[in-house]
């Protein structure tokens, strides 16, 4: 019922996008080179669309720990019947993070994350009144979903949290034409399981008390990255108790060479939690670089 509700609120508007796939990445002109030889070769690579491998090292709480992540990115652009509109999806399926090792064994994994934004040269608002009124709106909408998000830290014994699932609204001031900057912010609302050590199920609710950021920026060629989020507001068990959590992280990421077109990444990134982790609703901070291979990301 809430991904139902959120999405009549995007779809208010005009029909939903029909059409062909168009770029707002590069010429083609612009994306290759040529060798000594004079074969083509690309130079510009798509940090969206990708299978997703890495590995590298982070700090948590002052500890060392390894970490590998992988996962399915996908990102469309579409035109649509109305003159002017442009959608910029994007798609993150089966991100995992596993943390190895003996000291803090983890895994995180997200079954679906997508993102679904709707750019119009001039936005406006209808109101019907006798003598209908457009009045200009100055801002993007884009709904943000998440769906299945799993954490088990195994040194906190036989437990587990699971975000069955995720929704915002956000408005989006930049309108970037683009799709490479974006700036979204706008209310949320989620549902969350614990299974504690003892066997007992918490069930904790957040209905549009919660706040999101999304902002990030890609340069043309993909070379370099940024992007940071972040969550905050308050969440209700179904026993009654209620707390204020905080989740942010920030990255930023560039292209240190490719290998037959296969780019390597290095990404450093920070994190941070406000009574939001693990099966006690710990704060917890964690900061690391990781190697970042997209493969199949060449344009």
């Amino acid at each position: 019922m809430l991904a139902l509700g959120l999405t009549a609120l995007l779809f208010a508007l005009p029909p939903a996008p029909q059409g062909s796939v168009v770029s707002a990445a590069p010429q083609a002109a612009d994306c290759r080179a040529e060798d000594d030889a004079g074969e083509p070769f690309p130079t510009c690579f798509d940090p969206g669309n990708a299978l997703l491998l890495g590995t590298g090292m982070q700090v948590r709480e002052g500890v060392a720990l390894p970490t590998l992540q992988a996962g399915l990115l996908l990102r469309t652009e579409r035109t649509s019947r109305s003159k002017g509109m442009l959608w910029f999806n994007t798609h993150r399926i089966l991100v995992t993070e596993a943390t190895p090792g003996n000291v803090r064994r983890e895994l995180t994994t997200t079954l679906y994350e997508g993102t679904f934004r709707r750019h119009l040269e001039e936005g406006f608002i209808l109101i019907p009144t006798s003598k209908p009124l457009r009045i200009p709106f100055p801002f993007d909408v884009t709904l943000a979903v998440r769906a299945g998000h799993l954490e088990r830290r195994v040194w906190e014994g036989p437990g587990l949290t699971v975000e069955t699932g995720r929704a915002a609204l956000l408005l989006d001031p930049l309108r970037s034409a683009s799709g490479r900057l974006w700036l979204g912010f706008g209310p949320a609302a989620s549902h969350s399981l614990r299974r504690m050590p003892d066997g007992a199920l918490v069930q904790e609710i957040s209905p549009f008390t919660s706040a999101v950021l999304e902002t990030g920026y890609e340069t043309a060629d993909g070379w370099w990255t940024l992007r940071a989020s972040g969550l905050a507001g308050w969440i209700n068990s179904f026993e009654g108790d209620r707390r204020f959590r905080v989740r942010a992280d920030a990255s930023v990421e560039r292209i240190l060479f490719a290998v037959n077109n296969q780019p390597l990444w290095l990404q450093l990134y920070g994190t941070y939690a406000y009574k939001d982790v693990g099966l006690s609703n710990q704060t917890e901070w964690a900061a690391g670089a990781r190697l970042l291979l997209r493969t199949f990301s060449a344009l």
